[in-house]
């Protein structure tokens, strides 16, 4: 099967050029790779190496040349009306804050039809509910993209439309989570064991710890052991016996 592995935005080609023309619901304009059929018989492969945002007036290029346009399937949508410009901000913040994929427009917000979401808008009151069969364009996630995932903020996601700056961000994250992390003695732990010694102590030593030893004579030791505090030893023992803390 004839695969479409590019893609043309819109107003990068003459639209009279395209032998045909598929239509395509949010879903599908968010599917890296399926068989899709054209209103003109033109069967092909979607084969993209990444998942892709495509907006209506774009294009599939096919391996043979052959541009087939791409446009909106109407979906079945709620929009919200609101003239107040207070309480448009305040339902558009719970719908961000639900993760749903919300399409702005001047006045209006529309998301997918759905119930739930619709009697929580009747008990905010303020707005006018209307159903509507439309292209559904919402905004794009903070990453861009076009993007919008609803997700639960204790978990990673590993599905493939995953941006790889939200992918690095949770890698640095976890990175960070692993250094916090406590280390445990064990018998062949010596002083290279992994715990960095390297931290600055500059605290008053009044906190109750004795070191044990005496700070009247010119020795030069080396602690190797980890205080376990985030805060600096700023004490001043009053003479040069060259501690350092490592």
């Amino acid at each position: 099967m004839i695969r479409a592995i590019t893609v043309l935005p819109a107003g990068t080609f003459r639209p009279d050029l395209a032998r045909d023309t598929v239509l395509l619901d949010f879903d599908e304009r968010r599917r890296r790779r399926g068989v899709v059929m054209g209103e003109k018989g033109i069967e092909f492969l979607v084969d993209l190496a990444e998942t892709p945002a495509l907006a209506h007036g774009d294009a599939f290029e096919l391996e043979d040349g052959r541009l087939v346009l791409i446009a909106a399937r109407a979906e079945k949508l709620v929009e919200f009306r609101l003239a107040d410009p207070t309480a448009f901000t305040r339902l558009a913040w719970h719908l961000g804050n639900r993760h749903t994929p919300t399409q702005i427009l001047p006045g209006r917000l529309r998301i997918r039809d759905d119930h739930v979401l619709v009697e929580m808008v009747k008990k905010m009151g303020g707005a006018e509910i209307v159903f509507v069969e439309a292209a559904f364009d919402p905004e794009g996630g903070a990453y861009g993209h076009g993007a919008t995932m609803g997700h639960d903020h204790g978990h990673s996601h590993g599905h493939e439309s995953a941006d790889p700056a939200v992918v690095a961000a949770l890698a640095r994250r976890a990175k960070r989570r692993a250094e916090r992390a406590p280390h445990v003695h064990g018998p062949d732990c010596g002083p290279d064991c992994g715990h960095d010694h390297s931290h600055d102590h500059g605290h008053d030593h009044s906190h109750g710890h004795d070191h044990g030893h005496s700070h009247d004579h010119g020795h030069s030791h080396a602690h190797g052991h980890d205080h376990g505090h985030d805060h600096d030893h700023d004490h001043d023992h009053g003479d040069d016996h060259g501690h350092r803390h490592r």
